[in-house]
């Protein structure tokens, strides 16, 4: 029985068992990174009318519908699902989903998170975005992160910034 308090919770019961999948698949093949390709097959078994969506460096994504809205479904491993929702939380919680792409959950491999279409940003939006990121510590917000989401221009990705130690001497 899926949980009633989870958004999207049968499409969560379908993220847990791509998760089983992976972890038997990793096992099986003795592989240490993350097989995109494989579970790319298990997911459009498991969505028939998703689309692959692209792929970045770490993460791949597939587009998914609900009932209501287009979202979704990134892939990778744990380590880079986990800096993408820690990314996420570093916006104020009364901030975040008005500049960020909100993200419903996540599992050991899978994030869900709203999706829009990609559209033309004007400058001031991509500065506005850029500062308001910048101010959270976050970085890599280009164009090609950012998209459409119910009439307003979101970051759907972006990276917690690493401050470095200057050495003195």
């Amino acid at each position: 029985m899926p949980n009633q308090n989870l958004r999207h919770a049968l499409i969560h019961r379908k993220a847990k068992f791509i998760d089983q999948f992976v972890d038997k698949f990793k096992g099986f093949r003795r592989r240490s990174n993350f097989p995109h390709k494989e579970a790319g097959t298990i997911i459009h078994f498991l969505f028939p009318h998703s689309n692959y969506s692209g792929r970045g460096a770490f993460k791949t994504a597939h587009k998914i519908s609900s009932r209501s809205r287009d979202l979704v479904l990134k892939t990778s491993q744990p380590k880079n699902i986990a800096n993408d929702l820690k990314a996420y939380k570093r916006i104020p919680v009364n901030l975040r989903n008005r500049y960020f792409a909100k993200i419903y959950w996540r599992t050991k491999y899978c994030l869900l998170q709203k999706h829009g279409r990609k559209s033309p940003v004007p400058d001031e939006k991509l500065k506005k975005l850029k500062l308001v990121a910048k101010k959270h510590g976050l970085t890599d917000v280009r164009l090609d992160n950012i998209r459409k989401i119910d009439g307003h221009f979101k970051i759907i990705d972006a990276n917690v910034s690493v401050r470095r130690k200057i050495k003195r001497n």
